[in-house]
């Protein structure tokens, strides 16, 4: 009897502590004997996104010159009106990654009428399993 006055005094100060699920892509662990690529993509200038941005991001082959680039992975994160950082969180298969060739991660954001605002300008290598990436995006002027 003691004991169980202690523990319900205990129990709803640790209920307390609880933090809801994140919804974001980034809580999600990989299904097996896949790689997850996370990471967060930003931007430096004081804009708001607006609320019906979408984040996509990509892994793709850029081993071959003057040839569009294979997707390996990609990823669509609604901003739901967050603003950046956007954590994301994409999965691929290892198998798909030659030695020796050249892989590429990248990001676009879209308004909610497909509109490019923001998007990579440079080459950024795909990093080793397990390490995160952060992309810088530049504005898209219209």
């Amino acid at each position: 009897m003691r004991y169980t006055l202690f523990l319900i005094p205990l129990a709803a100060a640790l209920a307390g502590c609880e933090t809801a699920p994140r919804e974001d892509a980034a809580a999600r662990p990989a299904p097996a004997g896949l790689v997850t690529l996370s990471g967060t993509a930003f931007y430096r200038e004081r804009i708001a996104l607006p609320p019906d941005a979408l984040l996509t991001v990509r892994v793709s082959d850029v081993s071959r010159m003057d040839a569009p680039a294979p997707v390996i992975a990609e990823t669509r994160v609604a901003a739901k009106g967050r603003q950046v950082p956007l954590a994301f969180s994409l999965n691929y298969d290892p198998a798909r990654i030659d030695s020796r060739g050249r892989y590429a991660v990248s990001a676009r954001i879209t308004d909610g009428a497909g509109r490019l605002i923001w998007i990579t300008d440079t080459h950024i290598d795909l990093p080793p399993a397990g390490q995160t990436v952060d992309l810088l995006l530049v504005q898209v002027r219209s």
